[in-house]
């Protein structure tokens, strides 16, 4: 059985370069950030994003996933350097 998905939109920080992605929902966040970074050609350090929630208002930790935070398919979310979810402090 294949892994459920959601259908979002994820915009890369700076360019304003927004891509129609399908992400695994029940996976955390840390696990596919590093492949989302390169999908949007973001060269920064990986352990520096955050990913934020701009339909919903949130950001998300490292270890959340998209489901149990609620995303719904065609929330927009950001890609950007910093936040909770950046490894770096």
């Amino acid at each position: 059985m294949a892994a459920a998905v959601i259908e979002v939109f994820v915009c890369r920080a700076f360019s304003g370069q927004i891509l129609r992605l399908q992400l695994p929902a029940q996976h955390p966040i840390q696990d596919f950030l590093g492949q989302l970074a390169e999908q949007l050609q973001l060269s920064a350090d990986v352990d520096s994003l955050g990913l934020y929630n701009l339909t919903q208002n949130f950001e998300y930790l490292r270890t959340d996933t998209l489901a149990d935070r609620g995303t719904r398919a065609g929330d927009l979310l950001l890609l950007a350097p910093g936040g909770t979810c950046s490894m770096r402090r």
